[in-house]
């Protein structure tokens, strides 16, 4: 046979607050590793953006030393051609 135990209001209410309590500690600890986590994804896109943006100034550079270059040779090209034609 099994004994049921009364618990009396008082224990009730002490047990509810109890709960209530572990309750509000818990949603507090999971408020803060939320915002722990988008900081943490934050900082993570700042430095991505700021790789990608490097990566894009980078590129800038290249494309306008090939141009650089590219017009160079056009003029190269030109010049031996007018010099070409004067000779002949």
């Amino acid at each position: 046979m099994v004994k049921t135990r009364v618990v009396t209001p008082l224990e009730f209410e002490e047990q509810i607050f109890q709960l209530k309590e572990k309750f509000s500690l818990l949603e507090r600890r999971l408020s803060l590793k939320a915002d722990e986590i988008v900081f943490t994804m934050a900082v993570a896109h700042r430095k991505e953006i700021d790789e990608l943006k490097d990566e894009v100034f980078h590129l800038r550079e290249q494309l306008k030393t090939v141009k650089k270059e590219q017009q160079d040779q056009y003029l190269e090209r030109i010049a031996y051609q007018a010099k070409k034609r004067s000779v002949v």
